[in-house]
């Protein structure tokens, strides 16, 4: 289906205290989950890591779009230390995704492939094209871009080994529980970023509860909710899509949505 185009009334902008609150939920929800963890309160402790992981990539995301009011290298900083919360590497993530929202749903579209894949071999082979999808991104960026990637790449290579450290050393389990929701959440990535938000049109039950759900807050139900809003708007941050529904009313956007046939 081809894309409806609507104009917004004004460009919509974080204000400054939404730019606080942006910028410091994944840090926080990090704190807490150091908190709980050490403290051994585990069932609060693994929640709160998926969290952080869930915020850390809406953050992300958003730094990818440049969409959270800030210079272009602020931005950059916040791609690579966000990314650093789900074991990736966000400028690496960056080349993909923004190969995504140009060829969406394409052949040539990395990030979007497996949202034209049968649901089980979504399960089966997510993980693996993730790991080519790396590779894909480093030879399809940028110097600067690749510059980026190695040394988030080491970044992350010296993450893990801490948490090991800190396990083998003083034996708390806090920095590997953290790693293994961070790689649970990313191994299923394909399934919650890519292939249901692309294979819901917009009227469907799940997406209309998630829309009334994130009225009342959260940038992780918002950025599922209205996922079409964010192909046709992507300078809008997640947090704002809701406002910016109610700007367009009814107005649909499908060109993201893949269709059998």
């Amino acid at each position: 289906m081809e894309e409806v185009t609507v104009k917004t009334e004004s460009p919509l902008r974080l204000t400054p205290a939404q730019q606080v609150v942006e910028l410091l939920r994944p840090y926080l929800l990090l704190a807490l989950y150091v908190v709980t963890a050490a403290a051994g309160w585990w069932l609060l402790a693994v929640p709160l890591a998926a969290a952080t992981c869930l915020a850390g990539f809406i953050q992300m995301h958003d730094a990818i779009h440049h969409s959270l009011g800030l210079s272009r290298k602020l931005h950059d900083i916040i791609i690579s230390v966000s990314g650093l919360l789900l074991l990736k590497s966000g400028h690496g993530l960056q080349v993909t995704h923004l190969r995504h929202h140009g060829r969406c749903l394409k052949h040539d579209d990395p990030e979007g492939v497996c949202a034209t894949w049968p649901f089980r071999r979504v399960l089966l082979e997510g993980p693996l094209h993730l790991f080519t999808m790396r590779f894909y991104s480093y030879r399809g960026a940028p110097r600067t871009s690749r510059r980026y990637q190695v040394v988030e790449t080491a970044a992350t290579a010296c993450l893990l080994i801490s948490a090991v450290a800190l396990y083998a050393f003083l034996g708390s389990p806090v920095g590997l529980v953290y790693w293994a929701v961070a790689v649970g959440l990313s191994a299923t990535l394909p399934v919650w970023a890519a292939y249901i938000p692309h294979r819901l049109a917009p009227e469907h039950p799940a997406v209309r509860s998630a829309g009334r759900l994130a009225q009342i807050w959260t940038p992780v139900v918002s950025s599922f909710a209205y996922h079409h809003l964010h192909h046709a708007f992507p300078k809008v941050p997640t947090a704002l899509l809701p406002v910016l529904a109610k700007r367009v009313g009814g107005a649909q956007y499908k060109a993201h949505v893949h269709e059998e046939g």
